[in-house]
């Protein structure tokens, strides 16, 4: 039997860029994708005699948003995975997907193409907020990306919620935390806000323009968050991560526990043996 290989495909295309955010990301470079999709593909190819040394039994594509760049960009990537690895049928196949760039035809095609799950970046129930942080969605965008793609067929579902954000109060942090379970996601991936250096934010912090909770207050929407999602059922399986019975997430828990996995893309990276 051949050992396991989670796999990783960085997208780094963007609308716009977050005002957090610090992962590798691009906005207006959309000229460039169809010169990027090219090349990730040739490294796919190029790897393939190492790939089919296993199999591969989770896939998560990452960014950047994976969505913005487009599902049938997306299916010729995994399609490209399926020929030169041994991709097995029971894998963990995620995209992330913010609200503001998935439609429901998408979200059809990517399932009936064989992604099972999906992660939809929300990161607050507050408009306010949402538009301080950058992104581009309001909270009614999010509830409508969520039954999109419960009416394309998704029964594996997780959202990304922040915490620790400017403003934000432990009393809206937990109606965020109501709202997003009475979606009934499958899983809740809760982050706390950093503040890195190179990004609006940080800029914003030297100059004393950001107010963010400090340290006690923000142990203290984490502890909420652990205590209110136990309560509806969403157990804790990593520091960041929970889930319902049955959906802790394959690929989260294969870096959890230094399990190998091969990363495509720019920015990405893998770990293996």
């Amino acid at each position: 039997m051949r050992p396991r290989l989670g796999i990783y495909i960085h997208i780094p295309f963007c609308a716009s860029k977050c005002s957090y955010c610090d992962f590798y990301s691009l906005q207006g470079c959309d000229y460039i994708m169809p010169d990027y999709q090219e090349a990730l593909l040739d490294h796919i190819d190029e790897s393939s005699h190492s790939i089919k040394n296993y199999e591969v039994d989770s896939i998560y594509f990452g960014g950047g948003t994976p969505s913005y760049y487009g599902a049938d960009r997306i299916v010729e990537i995994f399609d490209t995975l399926k020929l030169n690895g041994n991709v097995r049928l029971d894998s963990e196949v995620t995209v992330e997907c913010n609200p503001d760039s998935i439609s429901l035809t998408a979200l059809k095609l990517l399932r009936a193409e064989g992604v099972n799950r999906l992660s939809i970046g929300i990161q607050a129930s507050d408009n306010n907020l949402l538009k301080l942080i950058g992104r581009r969605h309001n909270f009614l965008q999010a509830q409508k990306a969520f039954a999109d793609a419960r009416k394309a067929g998704f029964d594996n579902i997780s959202l990304d919620l922040m915490f620790g954000l400017p403003g934000q109060t432990e009393e809206i942090w937990l109606d965020t935390l109501k709202k997003a379970v009475e979606l009934s996601p499958e899983h809740i991936s809760a982050y706390s806000l950093k503040i890195e250096e190179g990004t609006p934010f940080y800029q914003m912090n030297q100059r004393g323009e950001l107010t963010v909770p400090d340290d006690d207050r923000n142990r203290d929407m984490y502890d909420r968050a652990v205590e209110f999602l136990a309560a509806k059922g969403y157990e804790r399986y990593e520091i960041s991560n929970f889930a319902k019975p049955g959906y802790k997430s394959r690929h989260n828990l294969l870096y959890w526990k230094c399990e190998d996995y091969a990363g495509f893309g720019a920015g990405a990276y893998s770990c293996i043996g």
